[in-house]
C-alpha cells in the first residue's frame, strides 16, 4: 500500500500541527483518510508510522536543546499500566465488531465530546477529569484503540492536569503520543498479522522532516493554545464530512 493520494503538502501541514501542539497527524488524518474511502485498519497502518517519526524526532529535538523537562511519574504509570491495556482492548474489539460499528459516526462522536470537554462547562470538567483520572486515561486507550482519536483526549488530559509552560506542556504531549502510537502499531501487527503494515517512502519522511522543522520554528511564536484551536476546528469540519457519508 503507497501513500499516492496522501499528498505533500498535507504531510507537512500535519507534522506541523502535531509537532507545536503534539498531536495532530492521527486527530486530523484519520477523517480525513476515511473521507478518501480507506478502512480503519489501513488508517491506523499508513498514518501511525508518520505519528511516530515525527514525535520521536522532536522528542530528540527538544532533548538537545537541554530543556531538562521530566515526564510526570505518575501520569507516567497511569499511562503505561492503564492506557496501554485499553488500546490493545479497543483494538480486540474493532477486530471483533468493525462490521457492526459505524466509524465515520464514532469518530464524530469522540471529536465532539472532546471539543465539548475543552470549551464548555470548563470549571465543572475540569474537577470531573481529575476526579475520574484513571477511568478517563483509560476510555483514552480504548477510545484511541477503536477510532485513531485517542490523542486528543490525551492532550487535552495533560493540558488541564499541569499548569506549566508550553514546552512541559509539549513534551509531556509529545512522548506520551509516541507510546500511544508505537504499542497501537505493534497491537495492530499482534492482532491483524503483517499484512496490515506497511513500507513508508523515504520521500514521505523527508516531507514530514520538513513539517518538523517549520513546526518548531512556529512553535516559538504560536501558542499551544491556539494550535489547539486550529486542529480541534477543522477536526469539527472533518466530523461534519464524515457524517454526511455515514
Amino acid at each position: 500500500m503507497d501513500l499516492i493520494n496522501f499528498t505533500p503538502v498535507i504531510i507537512i501541514i500535519l507534522s506541523i500541527f502535531q509537532t507545536i501542539a503534539g498531536v495532530g497527524i492521527l486527530v486530523l488524518g484519520t477523517p480525513i483518510m476515511l473521507l478518501m474511502g480507506l478502512e480503519m485498519i489501513e488508517v491506523m497502518s499508513l498514518l501511525l508510522p508518520l505519528s511516530m517519526m515525527n514525535s520521536l524526532i522532536n522528542l530528540i529535538y527538544l532533548n538537545h536543546n537541554k530543556e531538562n523537562i521530566k515526564i510526570d511519574r505518575e501520569m507516567k504509570n497511569y499511562f503505561f499500566l492503564i492506557c496501554l491495556p485499553g488500546i490493545f482492548i479497543g483494538l480486540y474489539f474493532l477486530k471483533q465488531f468493525s462490521n457492526l460499528i459505524n466509524l465515520n459516526l464514532l469518530v464524530c462522536f469522540v471529536i465532539w465530546i472532546v471539543i465539548f470537554f475543552t470549551y464548555v462547562n470548563y470549571k465543572n470538567n475540569f474537577n470531573l477529569i481529575n476526579r475520574f483520572k484513571k477511568s478517563m486515561i483509560f476510555t483514552t486507550g480504548f477510545v484511541h484503540g477503536i477510532t485513531n482519536s485517542g490523542g486528543s483526549i490525551l492532550s487535552m488530559l495533560i493540558i488541564k492536569s499541569y499548569n506549566k509552560n508550553i514546552n512541559y506542556i509539549r513534551y509531556q504531549i509529545i512522548f506520551f503520543y509516541f507510546f500511544l502510537a508505537l504499542f497501537q502499531y505493534l497491537s495492530i501487527i499482534f492482532l491483524f498479522g503483517y499484512n496490515y503494515t506497511i513500507k513508508i517512502n523515504w520521500i514521505y519522511l523527508l516531507y514530514l522532516f520538513i513539517g518538523v522543522v517549520v513546526g518548531n520554528l512556529l512553535s516559538k511564536k504560536a501558542s499551544n493554545k491556539q494550535l489547539k484551536i486550529i486542529i480541534l476546528t477543522f477536526a469539527f469540519i472533518s466530523s461534519f464530512f464524515l457524517l454526511s457519508k455515514s
